[in-house]
């Protein structure tokens, strides 16, 4: 398979497992995490700020399928994971503040087998797509100055692999891989 494919006239990368994000300025990186059998057990979604003037203070969702959220299709198109978390008005959602400093970063794992059920998987396991879009909300903030909850902004990262092997082995082994903001 190439790096890119081409449609209408235009290139779309097979992976894109790094971007700035213009909003929080922000830099995403993807990381999958393979079992022993080649296939993705976990991703690891690392944050960086490049910024040597401003901290990034995100709101992180204590529900991570709301704030990192796993897509899974098989080569035809078929979603095979859960959709994302989603909350009504009427229930409360519990948020944890994390703080990026100047020149650091953080990083989440998100097992798989979170977001997809082992069962929606053929028995030989399959290639397919993996799109990761992690919701921030985000503040930026100087020296020791908290962030107020209505200075927060939103944006939303995409990264994604259009070509990664999936099998019920690997999502058994990413079990319980969850971290958070290491």
């Amino acid at each position: 398979m190439s790096d890119a494919a081409e449609i209408d006239g235009d290139t779309f990368p097979d992976r894109v497992t790094r971007v700035s994000d213009p909003a929080s300025r922000l830099e995403a990186r993807l990381t999958i995490v393979r079992a022993s059998d080649g296939g993705a057990s976990a991703v690891d979604v690392a944050l960086r700020n490049p910024s040597a003037e401003h901290d990034v203070v995100l709101k992180v969702n204590s529900e991570l399928s709301a704030f990192i959220m796993l897509t899974v299709t098989d080569d035809e198109g078929t979603v095979l994971s859960k959709p994302a978390r989603r909350f009504d008005t009427s229930e409360v959602q519990r948020f944890a503040t994390t703080r990026i400093g100047p020149e650091s970063s953080q990083t989440w794992r998100v097992p798989i087998d979170a977001q997809v059920d082992a069962s929606a998987l053929p028995e030989g396991g399959l290639k397919g797509r993996l799109v990761v879009n992690v919701a921030l909300l985000f503040s930026k903030v100087s020296g020791a100055a908290e962030s107020a909850d209505e200075d927060s902004d939103s944006s939303l990262v995409t990264l994604y692999d259009m070509d990664v092997a999936f099998t019920r082995a690997a999502l058994a082994e990413g079990t319980g891989l969850s971290t958070a903001g290491r």
